[in-house]
C-alpha cells in the first residue's frame, strides 16, 4: 500500500442527531454507495483482465472513518496469468484509459533500484472511490518469475455508523465473524454480495 497520498476527504454533508435516517432507510443507502463503488471499480478491473479475479478483501465491511463508514476491497489476478510480457504496456495504457474517463490521476510513484513495481493511483469521488490502487510486478522471464497485479480500492467516506451497519449484514457481534458464502474467485460481471444478515 502506497501511503502518504491522499486524493480526497470523505464525501456527504454531517446529519445532525435529529436527522439521522431510519435504520432501513441507512442500510439502503450504505448498498447503494457499495454497488455503485464497486461497480466503478469493476470497469477498471475489466480494462486489466475481465475474467476471474482472486478475492483478498471482499469489500462489503464497513469500516469507521472520519464522518461515516466507509468501505475496502482487494482483488488479485488468478495464480499462472501472463500478460506475456505486455505488462507494462497494458499498465501505461490503462493509466491513459484511466485518464480519458474521469479519473483523478495522482503522480506516478518512483522508487529505489532494485524495485520494479509499477503503480497507478487514482480517485473518483463523484462514482464513490475515493483512492484505487494498481500495483504490478512484471514478469522477469530471466528469474522465472510472473506477472503480479494487486488492485486495492477505498469507497468516499459516508455519513452514518459502522457498526450499526456491520450489525445488520453480519449479525450480533460473535467471537469469529462468519464471511460464509464470500467467493475465492469473482468477475467484474458479479453482482455483488450485500444483505442483511439472516437470523434464519
Amino acid at each position: 500500500m502506497i501511503a502518504g497520498i491522499v486524493l480526497t476527504g470523505c464525501g456527504g454533508p454531517q446529519m445532525s442527531p435529529q436527522e439521522t435516517p431510519s435504520r432501513d432507510a441507512s442500510f439502503d443507502d450504505a448498498r447503494a454507495v457499495n454497488l455503485e463503488f464497486k461497480a466503478t471499480v469493476a470497469a477498471v478491473q475489466k480494462q486489466i483482465f475481465d475474467g476471474q479475479w482472486a478475492v483478498a478483501e471482499y469489500g462489503d465491511t464497513p469500516q469507521p472513518c472520519d464522518e461515516g463508514y466507509e468501505f475496502f476491497l482487494r482483488r488479485n489476478l488468478p495464480d499462472g496469468f501472463s500478460f506475456d510480457g505486455q505488462g507494462p504496456q497494458r499498465m501505461e495504457e490503462l493509466r491513459t484509459w484511466l485518464g480519458d474517463n474521469g479519473w483523478q490521476l495522482a503522480p506516478t510513484p518512483t522508487y529505489g533500484e532494485g524495485i520494479e513495481n509499477i503503480v497507478i493511483i487514482a480517485g473518483k469521488p463523484e462514482a464513490k472511490v475515493s483512492r484505487l490502487d494498481v500495483d504490478m510486478v512484471p514478469a522477469n522471464p530471466a528469474e522465472g518469475t510472473i506477472d503480479v497485479l494487486e488492485l486495492r480500492a477505498t469507497s468516499t467516506c459516508e455519513p452514518g455508523d459502522a457498526g450499526a451497519l456491520l450489525d445488520e449484514l453480519r449479525g450480533p457481534l460473535t467471537a469469529v465473524p462468519s464471511d460464509d458464502g464470500i467467493p475465492d474467485l469473482e468477475s467484474p460481471d458479479a453482482t455483488p454480495l450485500f444483505e442483511r444478515f439472516d437470523e434464519g
